[in-house]
């Protein structure tokens, strides 16, 4: 009986810590203030449950939309949902960079506390037909989503997961609209982006379960895990 009664309580905490990483509706950044140039900026926020998190970008800005301004760029909202995102972009926020052919510039998108599981959203990577756009990001990612968006590209899929080459893993967008994820706790996200395109633009988001297990789920796991090892040691002395 106390063996069942340690194995339930290690189940449920386990249960509990695992229920934080469960996927849910995302929070797109509020990005609020831009600087274009080669050398551009801009910062925002991403509001998840009662935390605020700073989001701050620093690479090549070709223009941009804050505060909720101009073109919703993000409709129709099909390419941009999955299992495990039910949200697209609920503003007009975006930021537009167009690439380079040749000295590409260091896009880094950089956030005050460690997210889990961020997600990036993507809008015309590429163009139709046979003009290839490429991201080559300094991290792994898992592509959720792709197909036909604002300017169009193929339903059945306009961005592909090309994998790790060279020391980049790298995205593919043939007119590109979808959503790509970055796994674990993530603090800044890194990439170029060749050839020049006349624009692409993207948002970050993150879901909104809190980034890491508030402080009583580490004492719950703790007991639980506690428990079971204080009922085996009483156990083997018998």
């Amino acid at each position: 009986m106390r063996k069942k009664i340690v194995n339930a309580l290690v189940v449920a905490t386990l249960t509990l810590v695992a229920s934080t990483a469960l996927a849910v509706p995302v929070n797109w950044t509020d990005w609020t203030a831009a600087t274009v140039g080669n050398s551009g900026s801009a910062t925002g926020s991403i509001t998840i449950g009662s935390q605020t998190i700073g989001v701050s970008y620093t690479g090549q800005v070709l223009g941009a939309q804050t505060n909720g301004g101009g073109v919703n760029y993000w409709n129709p909202a099909t390419p941009y949902l999955s299992t495990n995102v039910p949200n697209a972009p609920g503003t007009t926020d975006i930021i537009q960079i167009s690439g380079q052919n040749t000295n590409q510039i260091l896009n880094t998108i950089t956030f005050d506390a460690a997210l889990l599981d961020p997600v990036m959203a993507l809008v015309s990577l590429g163009q139709p037909g046979t003009y290839n756009v490429f991201y080559r990001f300094d991290q792994d990612f898992n592509l959720l989503s792709s197909g036909s968006g604002f300017w169009g590209g193929d339903a059945a899929g306009s961005l592909f997961d090309q994998g790790l080459v060279g020391d980049d893993y790298v995205l593919r967008g043939l007119e590109g609209h979808g959503v790509v994820q970055f796994l674990g706790a993530v603090t800044s996200i890194s990439w170029t982006a060749d050839p020049y395109e006349y624009w692409h633009g993207f948002t970050i988001g993150a879901v909104e379960a809190a980034p890491v297990p508030e402080p009583g789920t580490f004492l719950l796991l703790g007991a639980g895990l506690g428990g079971l090892a204080f009922w085996r040691r009483r156990t083997a002395k018998r």
